[in-house]
């Protein structure tokens, strides 16, 4: 899984034409650029600052816009991302047949003259330092119509390919000779509308990071069943991760079990079943293995109180290479239908982690079974996400009295076999 662009190194410029002298007003274009800006600048999504996120809607000048874009493709660091977005009406230069943005004062029939000429985000995008870069384009291309952002003459399929440049992905919103819509009562712009909604819901059958080209396909298959125009998209270079997957982020991974396929040999996670008991969105995760029993004598320091709740096998199992050191992880199983005791977290369902400083004596009654883990395993921000998508670890659906099996040397066979059915 590739990863996302380091915001603190990345620019964004986003663009709005909503109020015209001679032509159509599109008021939703202020909301797609405010609703784009907070995606953005969602830190669950991505997290740009506010400070490196430039909009500016209804410009006057298209000079004050060329020097914004020149200024953050400028401060866009190679590991960044550049983002330049336009929402309003398009039109096409009646002579050269170039693309030309529409502005406030813009005029349809010499558009050259007072609108922002695509040459120029070209050239500032084409400039950067950046490796990836990407240009949004929600509006067409000539001519004019009544609820809807201008187009007619040429097609976004010939201004694409103009507009092309090396290591720039191009997303537009509809197709040679069609209108982009901005559908009456709605919010957005039909496509800005779609690609929001992409953009804070996620794709659940996407990997947890989403690139343009799914956002792209996502976005697509939306419009196709409401029956508007399709977006283009024009990709150089990678698939251009964009922002984190909001469906897969909210799966909760704690208190489940993940098993290691044949294929790994990393020594940690080689033949390994490891419970998650942690798992939070940008700080990553952390789990033990449970099929790693040790063939050492527990150390002394432990209490006999402690001993007699131990599980078969009563020894200690290494749980992972991470402060192995520096104390003991205890995972307890409850009874049914008992109070949790007191410093007892649960995990899954009556399956938790317990306080070694708790007094054991009360607990016979409580715990049906524990068990002593040194050290753990961890992953950093999406990178379980990434082992799972990526096929080196499966998820099963184990039962949590698995977590204390009193076969854990068997584990690994077992649960490999029952997650490859899945």
């Amino acid at each position: 899984m590739s990863e996302l662009s380091d915001p603190r190194a990345s620019r964004a410029v986003l663009v709005g034409g909503a109020r015209y002298a001679s032509l159509p007003e599109v008021p939703a274009v202020i909301r797609n650029l405010n609703g784009l800006a907070g995606a953005l600048q969602d830190p669950d999504l991505w997290g740009l600052a506010p400070e490196h996120c430039t909009v500016l809607p209804d410009p006057d000048d298209a000079r004050d816009v060329s020097r914004e874009l020149r200024r953050a493709a400028d401060e866009t660091a190679p590991e960044g991302l550049l983002v330049v977005y336009y929402a309003g009406h398009g039109l096409v230069d009646p002579v050269d047949g170039s693309l030309v943005l529409g502005l406030k004062d813009t005029d349809p029939a010499v558009p050259y003259e007072a609108g922002l000429p695509f040459e120029h985000i070209r050239r500032a995008v084409a400039g950067s330092r950046a490796r990836r870069r990407l240009v949004i384009l929600d509006c067409c291309y000539a001519g004019r119509a009544t609820g809807h952002l201008a187009a007619d003459v040429s097609g976004t399929q010939v201004v694409a390919d103009q507009a092309g440049t090396d290591e720039t992905c191009l997303l537009v919103s509809a197709p040679r000779n069609r209108t982009a819509q901005a559908p009456p009562g709605e919010p957005y712009t039909a496509f800005t509308g779609e690609l929001l909604r992409v953009l804070r819901a996620g794709d659940a059958a996407a990997p947890a990071v989403l690139d343009v080209r799914t956002v792209w396909r996502e976005v697509t298959r939306r419009l196709r069943e409401r029956g508007f125009e399709l977006p283009e998209l024009r990709s150089a270079g990678d698939e251009l991760p964009l922002v984190h997957n909001a469906a897969r982020h909210h799966r909760d991974l704690v208190g489940r079990i993940v098993v290691a396929t044949a294929a790994v040999e990393d020594r940690d996670l080689r033949q390994a079943a490891v419970l998650i008991l942690r798992h939070e969105r940008g700080r990553g995760a952390a789990g033990v293995r449970i099929n790693r029993p040790t063939a050492d004598p527990l150390p002394a320091d432990v209490p006999q109180g402690w001993r007699r709740l131990l599980t078969t096998p009563a020894v200690l199992f290494d749980a992972g290479p991470l402060s192995r050191y520096e104390g003991f992880i205890a995972v307890a199983r409850l009874r049914p239908d008992v109070e949790p005791p007191l410093r007892f977290r649960a995990v899954r369902d009556r399956l938790g982690v317990i306080d070694l400083s708790a007094d054991p004596a009360p607990l016979a009654p409580v715990v049906a079974g524990l068990r002593l883990f040194s050290g753990y395993l961890g992953w950093g921000p999406d990178q379980l996400e990434a082992d799972i998508d990526g096929g080196l670890l499966l998820l099963s659906d184990a039962p949590e009295r698995e977590a204390l099996s009193s076969r854990p040397r068997d584990l690994w066979t077992t649960l490999h076999a029952r997650a490859q059915e899945d």
